[in-house]
């Protein structure tokens, strides 16, 4: 299990290591510039935090991720607001799905 203090650590890590993918995805590229944003985590910094960092920072968006399947991820949690485009990421939990915990947004570069 992760301390409050691991959990940030690897939020900020994550931010530099998204940011990095997006600045090295070609928008115009035969495959169409997606990024795929996946943690083997649910905690809300390590993945909606992360992904809302991003769209503030970088041309980029929250398209639909072509799974059926999960709960949509986050818009509000607490007292965070998050781009509304993060109900096209999904969450998958461990009681409800029968897998481990994770997370998956995919972007796409503007």
């Amino acid at each position: 299990s992760k301390s409050s203090d691991d959990i940030l650590k690897c939020a900020s890590l994550q931010k530099g290591l998204i940011l990095a993918a997006i600045d090295l995805v070609n928008a115009f590229s035969k495959t169409g510039g997606y990024i795929v944003y996946s943690t083997c985590s649910i905690s809300v910094a390590e993945n909606e935090a992360v992904v809302d960092y991003a769209l503030h920072k970088r041309d980029v968006k929250v398209v639909p991720c072509g799974l059926e399947f999960g709960c949509p991820g986050f818009t509000h949690f607490g007292e965070h607001q998050f781009h509304t485009s993060l109900v096209h990421a999904r969450r998958f939990y461990p009681h409800a799905h029968n897998l481990d915990g994770f997370f998956v947004a995919k972007l796409k570069k503007l």
